[in-house]
C-alpha cells in the first residue's frame, strides 16, 4: 500500500493535497486492520466514506505545538485551546472533525512506575439494563439512559433532515444539527463512564466481570437499542486499561456460569427463575436478596474458586467444569 502511493498520487491529484506521512499512516492502519481480520480477532475493515460524522487523520512528524496554535504540515498554524498539560514524550497528533468542531489530540509516551498489586478489596460487578451495575458490596449504579432522554429530540431533527433535498445547503445545515445531538449524547455517556471508572479505580483493588455476549444481545431487536445505549463494552474497556495502568486486578468469568440462578449463601439452584423475578428467594436457606446483588456476589465467588492471583490469571479448569455441566 505505501509503495503504491507515488503511483496513486499521479492517478488521483487530490492526494497531493495531503501530507505524505499522513497517507503512509493510513496504509499502516489498513495493513494492521487486514492482519487482525485474517487472525479472526476482528471483522473485515469497513470502507470509510468521506464526509461522515467523524473524519480524522494522523500526523506522525514535522508538527509542532506552541502557545495558542499547532502547526500542521500542508495546513500551517492553526489556533487551538490546550485543555490539559502534556505529560511524557509526544509521539504524534491526530486531527479529528466532529460535525463543525475540530479536535487535536496528542499521543504521548509515559513511563509508569511499577507498583505492588493488591487483591485485598476485590469486587464482583453484575451489569444490567434496569440498573447499570450492581457491585458485590451492595453499591448500585442507576442506568442514566442518555439516548432515551434525547430520543424525541433526535427523532425530530432526523425527520427534518429527511425532508431536505440531499446535497443542498439546508440539508448540510440540518445534518450538522443531527450530528450535534449525537455528539451531546456521546459526550454525556463518555463523561459518565470516565467518572465512574475513575471512582472505581480509587476505591477498589480489583474487578471481576461476567463475559457477556454483547453481539448476540444486539441481534435482539427488542433489546438492541437499550444495550447500545448502556455501553457495556466501553465500560469494561475503560475499566480494563485503567486497571492495567494502576496495577489493579481485572478478570472475566465464563459467561455460562449460573450466577443469577444460584444462591450466593448456600448454593441452591433455582432453575425456574425468570427476568421478571427481581428478588431471589432461596428455598435452601430461606434468604431473600436482590437478584442482581446475588449475581454480583456469585461472580466474585466464582473468580475466587477459579484461583485468581494478583495478576488476574485464573485457572481454566473451572471453564472445563462448566462445559461438562452444560453438556450434561
Amino acid at each position: 500500500m505505501i509503495v503504491s502511493l507515488p503511483n496513486l498520487k499521479k492517478e488521483y491529484d487530490f492526494l497531493n493535497l495531503s501530507f505524505s506521512q499522513s497517507l503512509q499512516m493510513v496504509g499502516r492502519q489498513l495493513d494492521k486492520a487486514m492482519k487482525d481480520c485474517f487472525k479472526r480477532s476482528k471483522c473485515f475493515p469497513k470502507f470509510k466514506k468521506k464526509g461522515k460524522q467523524r473524519d480524522s487523520f494522523t500526523v506522525p512528524q514535522k508538527w509542532r505545538l506552541a502557545k495558542g496554535f499547532v502547526f500542521i504540515p500542508k495546513v500551517g498554524e492553526v489556533k487551538w485551546k490546550k485543555h490539559r498539560p502534556l505529560q511524557g514524550k509526544p509521539k504524534h497528533i491526530t486531527i479529528t472533525k466532529d460535525g463543525k468542531q475540530w479536535y487535536c489530540s496528542v499521543t504521548c509516551e509515559i513511563e509508569i512506575k511499577e507498583q505492588p498489586i493488591k487483591d485485598e478489596k476485590l469486587v464482583g460487578i453484575d451489569l444490567g439494563l434496569k440498573t447499570f451495575a450492581v457491585f458485590s458490596d451492595g453499591t448500585k449504579i442507576e442506568n442514566p439512559k442518555f439516548l432515551r432522554k434525547q430520543e424525541e429530540k433526535l427523532a425530530r431533527e432526523q425527520r427534518r433532515l429527511s425532508r431536505k433535498v440531499q446535497g443542498s445547503q439546508n440539508y448540510r445545515k440540518q445534518r450538522t444539527k443531527v450530528q450535534r445531538v449525537h455528539r451531546n449524547i456521546r459526550n454525556a455517556r463518555l463523561s459518565f463512564l470516565h467518572k465512574l471508572t475513575h471512582d472505581m479505580i480509587t476505591k477498589y483493588d480489583g474487578f471481576v466481570f461476567e463475559d457477556l455476549n454483547i453481539k448476540g444481545m444486539m441481534r435482539n431487536h427488542k433489546l438492541s437499542k437499550s444495550v447500545s445505549d448502556v455501553a457495556w463494552y466501553e465500560f469494561k474497556r475503560q475499566t480494563r486499561y485503567k486497571s492495567l495502568w494502576n496495577f489493579k486486578v481485572f478478570q472475566e468469568i465464563n459467561r455460562f456460569e449460573p450466577t443469577s440462578k444460584t444462591c450466593c449463601k448456600c448454593g441452591w439452584y433455582n432453575k425456574d427463575l425468570t427476568l421478571a423475578d427481581r428478588v431471589f428467594e432461596c428455598q435452601g436457606c430461606s434468604s431473600k436478596m436482590d437478584r442482581d446483588e446475588n449475581a454480583s456476589i456469585n461472580i466474585l465467588n466464582t473468580a475466587a474458586r477459579a484461583g485468581i492471583n494478583v495478576c488476574g490469571v485464573r485457572d481454566r479448569s473451572l471453564d472445563n467444569e462448566t462445559e461438562k455441566r452444560k453438556s450434561a
